[in-house]
C-alpha cells in the first residue's frame, strides 16, 4: 500500500521532471450564504431581493438560497486563494452599500437570527418562468417537510478541483495507462471518490477547528434540548459545542437518517440517490403534491430532487440546461467536489479567511493521497455519530471519542492529523514557495494549544459580553457593514455590477417570454427519470 510520504515523493519527482508545479495548481471557488436582516433590530428582512442587485434566477454571483432573505454569493473559479478572496470582497462591498440604502445588513453567523415562526421566513421568488416556479415549489416542499426556520441556516461551500497535470501524475503513480477520454473520466471519478471517503473519515477536524455555531436563538427550536444550557436574552448554547449547525440540532432530517448513500464508486452513488428520488415516503404522501390547485411539493418521494440530500461533501459536475446532477455525473463523471461542512466565520466580514481556504486545500490534497478502503454502512453510521458528538462536545479537547479504533483523547487525535497535514503543507511550500500553506497549519495547531481561540469559543465570548446571541450578532453585523461603507466603491466596480444586474434581469425576462409549456407538463417532464 502506497503511503502518503511515497505519494508526495512521487509527486515532487513528477513536478521536477515536468519542470512545472502546475500539478499543484488547485482550482477553487466559494459560495457564501448570509441572511438579510434589519439594522435596527436584527429581524429577518421581508423586503424582496434588491432589484439593483439583479435577478436571483440568472445572476452569476448574487442570488438567493432557500429564503428571499437568504442571500448567496458565488465566486468564479480561481487558481489561487487570493483571487477568491478578492472577488468575494468585491461582492460584499457592492451588496453592503446597496443594503444600507434600505437599512439592512448581513447576519454574520451560520445560525439564524430570531424568527417568530415559519411565516416569518419568506420563501425565495424567482419570477414566473417554469424554471423559476420549479425552484419555488421545491422550496415549498422543504417548508412542508422540515419547516422554514431550519432552512435559514447559512454556511460556506468550497468548490475544489485538481489541475489536469495532477491527473497525469496520479495515473502514472497508480500504474494506470489511460488510453481515451472515457478511461480518464472513470479514473478521475474513482479518485474523487477516494478523496470523498477520506474526507468523511476526517471531516470532524473541520468542525473542531472552524465550527463557529455553539449558540442559537431559542426561537430556532420548539423546546430546549438537554444538551444545551440557557444564556441570558433567549440564547441557548452548547457549553462545549463547536458547530450546532452540523449537529443533529442543525440540519435535522429524520427521513434521511436511514438513507445510506454509497461513496465507493460513482455508479452506486448515483443508483442510491436515484432510488431515493423514486421511493415514496408516507409522511410526505400525507402532505400531498398538488392540493386545491396549489403545489405543496414537487413529489412525495424521499427526495424531491438530488440537492435535497444533505451531505458534508458532494461529487459535482456542471450541468447543462434542464439536466439533473446525477445525469451529468453519469454522463461525464465527477468534475469537482463541493465541501459543505464549513460554518461561516463570524469574525470575518466575508465569512471566511484566506488562512482557512489554504487549510482546506492542504486537507483535500491529504484526503486524495492518503491510503483508502471502501466505506461500509457500519462505518458510515459510526462516522456520522462521531461527527455529531464532536459538533456538540468538541471544545472539551480532553474528552475521548471513538474514531473506529477505540476511545482516544480528541487533543491527541487532532494533533496526529495535524502532523500528517504538516507533512503535506511542508511539501507544498517546498514545491510552490508559498509559505501560507504551512502557516495555515500552524494557526490551527495554536488553537489546540489554547482552546479559547477556537472560533466557537470566540462566539460564546461575544454572546456572553453582549448578553445574548441576537444582540451579539447584530452588533457585529452593523460593525462589519460600517467597515464596508467606509470603503468607497470604485466606478469600475459599480459599473461592472450594474451591468451584471441589468443583464440578469433581461435574461430572466427572456426566459419567461420563451416559455410555451404549462407548468404541470414542464414539471412532469422534469421529473422523468434521466
Amino acid at each position: 500500500m502506497t503511503t502518503l510520504t511515497d505519494a508526495l515523493r512521487a509527486l515532487a519527482l513528477h513536478c521536477q521532471q515536468e519542470n512545472t508545479s502546475s500539478a499543484l495548481t488547485f482550482h477553487r471557488g466559494v459560495e457564501r450564504e448570509a441572511l438579510r436582516v434589519r439594522r435596527n433590530d436584527g429581524r429577518i428582512s421581508h423586503l424582496p431581493h434588491p432589484k439593483r442587485l439583479g435577478s436571483a434566477l440568472t445572476h452569476s454571483s448574487i442570488t438567493t438560497d432557500y429564503s428571499e432573505s437568504l442571500m448567496e454569493f458565488i465566486t468564479g473559479v480561481h487558481p489561487n486563494v487570493e483571487g477568491v478572496i478578492t472577488e468575494l470582497e468585491n461582492i460584499h462591498n457592492v451588496v453592503n452599500h446597496e443594503l444600507a440604502k434600505q437599512d439592512e445588513c448581513l447576519w454574520p453567523a451560520s445560525m439564524p437570527c430570531f424568527l417568530s415562526d415559519n411565516d416569518d421566513v419568506p420563501i425565495a421568488y424567482y419570477g414566473e418562468s417554469n424554471t423559476g416556479k420549479l425552484k419555488r415549489v421545491y422550496r415549498e416542499g422543504l417548508s412542508n417537510r422540515y419547516g422554514r426556520i431550519m432552512q435559514c441556516i447559512a454556511g460556506m461551500h468550497y468548490n475544489f478541483s485538481f489541475d489536469e497535470n495532477f491527473w497525469s501524475f496520479l495515473a502514472s503513480h497508480k500504474g494506470q495507462n489511460l488510453q481515451n477520454a472515457a478511461e480518464k473520466q472513470a479514473f478521475q471519478s474513482e479518485n474523487y471518490f477516494t478523496l470523498i471517503r477520506n474526507f468523511r473519515r476526517k471531516s470532524w477536524m473541520l468542525s473542531l477547528l472552524f465550527g463557529a455555531s455553539p449558540a442559537i436563538d431559542e426561537s430556532f427550536l420548539k423546546e430546549k434540548p438537554s444538551s444545551l444550557t440557557t444564556l441570558k436574552e433567549n440564547t441557548w448554547l452548547g457549553s462545549q459545542a463547536t458547530s450546532l449547525r452540523m449537529s443533529d440540532l442543525g440540519y435535522q432530517n429524520k427521513a434521511q437518517a436511514g438513507l445510506y448513500v454509497c461513496y465507493n464508486e460513482v455508479d452506486t452513488y448515483i443508483q442510491t440517490v436515484k432510488q431515493a428520488l423514486r421511493t415514496p415516503y408516507p409522511d410526505y404522501q400525507k402532505i400531498g403534491v398538488k392540493v386545491n390547485g396549489e403545489y405543496r411539493q414537487l413529489n412525495d418521494n424521499l427526495l424531491q430532487i438530488e440537492n435535497e440530500y444533505y451531505s458534508d461533501i458532494r461529487p459535482k459536475r456542471v450541468t447543462q440546461p434542464g439536466e439533473h446532477p446525477s445525469a451529468a455525473l453519469q454522463a461525464r463523471g465527477v468534475e469537482y467536489i463541493e465541501v459543505r461542512i464549513m460554518d461561516l466565520d463570524p469574525e470575518s466580514p466575508i465569512g471566511m479567511t484566506p488562512e482557512t481556504l489554504y487549510f482546506i486545500d492542504v486537507f483535500l490534497l491529504y484526503c486524495m493521497l492518503r491510503s483508502d478502503a471502501p466505506l461500509t454502512a457500519k462505518e458510515c453510521q459510526k462516522l456520522r455519530t462521531t461527527q455529531q458528538e464532536i459538533a456538540l462536545y468538541g471544545r472539551d479537547l480532553n474528552r475521548t471519542f471513538d474514531f473506529g479504533e477505540g476511545p482516544v483523547a480528541l487533543h491527541d487525535k487532532a494533533n496526529k492529523v495535524l502532523d500528517d497535514l504538516t507533512v503535506v503543507a511542508n511539501f507544498l511550500v517546498e514545491q510552490t514557495g508559498n509559505e501560507l500553506y504551512r502557516q495555515s497549519i500552524q494557526q490551527q495547531r495554536a488553537k489546540l494549544e489554547n482552546e479559547d481561540t477556537l472560533p466557537a469559543a470566540l462566539m460564546l465570548k461575544r454572546c456572553q459580553q453582549a448578553q445574548g446571541f441576537q444582540s451579539a450578532m447584530l452588533n457585529l453585523a452593523k460593525a462589519q457593514q460600517n467597515q464596508w461603507l467606509a470603503a468607497p466603491l470604485s466606478n469600475e466596480l459599480t459599473t461592472n455590477f450594474d451591468r451584471q444586474a441589468k443583464d440578469s434581469l433581461e435574461q430572466q425576462t427572456q426566459i419567461e417570454a420563451a416559455d410555451t409549456m404549462g407548468f404541470d407538463q414542464f414539471l412532469a417532464d422534469y421529473l422523468q427519470p434521466q
